[in-house]
């Protein structure tokens, strides 16, 4: 009896160390999908870092020529706004210096009536 009792006990004993062995083999096999699957996760973060940091590079780009198209634009406007001022103020001095040749004539005319009537 004690044979059978030794033997029953080497028998669960060798079942528990193939179960602990299939174990250790399911949990290596986990492991190395696992590290599979944290290559190809880092693989897609170093792609999508470098997409951001090309999207990155392209908004400044956008932001630079924005800025530039901007500062053109503003200076277009100014050179027109000048352009306009000068226009205005040659209008004027010529409205001015025909106001002043009729002042002038008039003056002229009512001076020499005045003289010509004393």
């Amino acid at each position: 009896m004690s044979e059978n009792i030794g033997k029953n006990v080497v028998s669960l004993l060798e079942e528990h160390v193939d179960l602990a062995i299939s174990t250790v083999n399911k949990l290596r096999d986990e492991i190395v999908q696992h590290e599979t699957e944290i290559a190809r996760l880092n693989s897609e973060v170093i792609q999508r870092d470098a997409k951001i940091q090309e999207l990155e590079n392209n908004i400044s780009e956008m932001k630079d020529a924005s800025e530039l198209a901007r500062l053109a634009t503003e200076e277009e406007r100014e050179g027109i706004r000048k352009q306009l001022q000068g226009l205005m103020a040659g209008l004027t001095e010529t409205d001015g210096t025909s106001e002043s040749t009729n002042d002038t004539e008039e003056t002229s005319e009512a001076e020499v009536l005045f003289k010509a009537t004393n």
